[in-house]
């Protein structure tokens, strides 16, 4: 879950239900086609109602709750992020301190990484097939996971409420976003497995990407202040990083406030802000404009089509929509997905 000001408001959400299985074994639905886009959809706070949806790219439809359909049971508490691998999806499950894991070919359940209770993990970086790093946002941690054993093996600790993390230049960037009031980015060395350096950046780093020039892009989403007074609040901006000197070189101003962005094979972009989705150039480390007006929550970039995806979660109580853009701007497709749409990743159909 991303803008924070809304956890007070769903934390005081109730909502009942649950997924029972009379026979105790489920069959394994395959998915349509080979190319496809998993959503996952967090659900809400507390109530354990995360999903996958699965939109398939051949057919153009949409499937949702896929998870539990082939699974039998429900996902878990908060589904913050998907990350595809080869044949096989990773999906952090935040307030159920997971990782479960799952093939991409039928959403079938492969097992799950306990991250240690109380870690909230948040976002995912592979160093390669064996190695990941994982930020806790509570723990104040990067761990580092051998995903073939499923165990954690190391604990790094970094700045405050650690978020998105990537990888660039045999190092780790680490957005320490404080709860929205931190301005630092912590520099791993990934051989070393520690800290070496701290970067100042703007307020509230959240989302990182690295561009395909290899710069670093870090989202700061602004901060909010006193939430009740929008007038003392700081805008977005993007921290553009030289990861070979590990210096700022660039901010990008993006205004209102934002946690998350995508950025696609040619350099171009997309920042989803609580006011307008900004398109950047990364290749010039500027904005290039608005290249959609509204609100939403999430961003993927087919860099296959260039089409861009953006989820719209609602009211945070209903299932949320899926919308498909070209990557002019036009609009192609809108699915209803489940409780608030968020992270995506593409199922390329790897043999």
């Amino acid at each position: 879950m991303k803008p924070y000001p809304a956890w007070g408001i769903l934390l005081a959400i109730a909502l009942g239900g649950c997924l029972k299985d009379p026979t105790g074994v489920q069959p394994v639905l395959p998915v349509p086609s080979a190319r496809g886009l998993y959503v996952l959809n967090e659900g809400i706070f507390g109530q354990g109602n995360a999903s996958l949806s699965y939109y398939d790219l051949a057919t153009l439809q949409m499937r949702n709750d896929l998870f539990a359909a082939v699974n039998g049971r429900l996902l878990g508490d908060v589904g913050n992020q998907i990350v595809a691998r080869g044949k096989v999806g990773y999906i952090v499950v935040n307030n159920s301190d997971r990782i479960e894991i799952i093939e991409l070919s039928t959403g079938r359940s492969l097992g799950a990484i306990a991250t240690g209770a109380g870690t909230s993990p948040r976002q995912l970086a592979f160093l390669n097939d064996s190695l990941a790093l994982l930020t806790n946002l509570y723990d104040n941690s990067v761990s580092i996971l051998d995903v073939q054993s499923r165990a954690v093996v190391q604990r790094i600790p970094v700045g405050n409420n650690p978020e998105g993390i990537a990888l660039a230049s045999g190092k780790a960037y680490v957005a320490n976003s404080g709860f929205g009031v931190g301005r630092t980015v912590s520099v791993i060395d990934v051989a070393a497995r520690q800290v070496v350096r701290v970067l100042a950046v703007m307020d509230n780093p959240a989302g990182v990407a690295v561009s395909p020039g290899g710069c670093v892009y870090v989202v700061c989403g602004g901060s909010y202040g006193d939430f009740s007074n929008p007038l003392d609040d700081t805008p977005a901006r993007i921290a553009v990083i030289d990861p070979d000197h590990d210096v700022v070189r660039d901010s990008i101003l993006l205004g209102g406030h934002a946690t998350s962005l995508a950025i696609g094979g040619d350099g171009l972009g997309y920042v989803p802000t609580s006011e307008r989705v900004v398109k950047i150039d990364t290749r010039a480390h500027r904005a290039v404009g608005t290249f959609l007006e509204g609100t939403f929550y999430g961003v993927a970039v087919d860099e296959v089509t260039g089409d861009v995806y953006l989820t719209d979660p609602g009211s945070y109580t209903q299932p949320g929509k899926l919308l498909v853009y070209s990557a002019f701007g036009e609009f192609r497709a809108q699915y209803t997905v489940g409780l608030i749409p968020g992270s995506m990743a593409f199922n390329r159909g790897i043999p």
